[in-house]
């Protein structure tokens, strides 16, 4: 069954903030077109899907504007550069991340899966005498524990707007 997109802002069944169309659009401008280009669009469309969820997996500042939308923005009662959100528009960098983290898993669909188990675990250190030496079994599988661990660069689009960053889970706090 082929994909379908749903992009009304603030809608109930919403899973997308953009179209197929728009991000057809957006990457005509692109110097590396040719790896969305070169995809179904049924593909190109599940890719937008996909990166709309794991965008939506981030903790955002500010509020939903209605709380019967169905994904996290638009947003209000935050504001950035001074500038507050708006409730009528998605901002364009929440666009922009979502195109590209799109195109990274239209071309890599194991993008997300996190390491295959045994990438970075350590066998054993040694520091002059002294000598620890580590059990396979006891070392984690590797996880993915936001967006932000796999594509750092989308901070650059997303960091504005987010809570947390990669890694942790981070906290707002603030005195008064």
């Amino acid at each position: 069954m082929a994909a379908a997109i749903h992009a009304t802002l603030k809608g109930a069944n919403s899973n997308s903030y953009v179209t197929l169309n728009e991000a057809d659009l957006y990457f005509e401008t692109a110097p590396e077109e040719s790896n969305w280009d070169d995809k179904t669009d049924d593909a190109k469309r599940r890719a937008l899907i996909s990166a709309c969820r794991w965008i939506d997996s981030l903790n955002f500042y500010g509020s939903r504007c209605d709380e019967d939308q169905a994904l996290k923005w638009p947003r209000q009662n935050y504001e950035v550069d001074n500038v507050e959100l708006t409730s009528d528009e998605i901002p364009k960098s929440i666009k922009y991340a979502q195109y590209e983290l799109a195109r990274q898993l239209a071309n890599d669909t194991d993008l997300m899966t996190g390491n295959k188990g045994t990438d970075g675990n350590i066998e054993e250190v040694k520091l002059g005498t002294l000598e620890v030496k580590y059990s396979s079994k006891s070392q984690g599988t590797g996880a993915v524990n936001n967006v932000f661990d796999v594509c750092p660069w989308l901070q650059s689009y997303l960091g504005a707007y987010c809570l947390g960053g990669s890694g942790s889970y981070q906290v707002r706090m603030v005195r008064g």
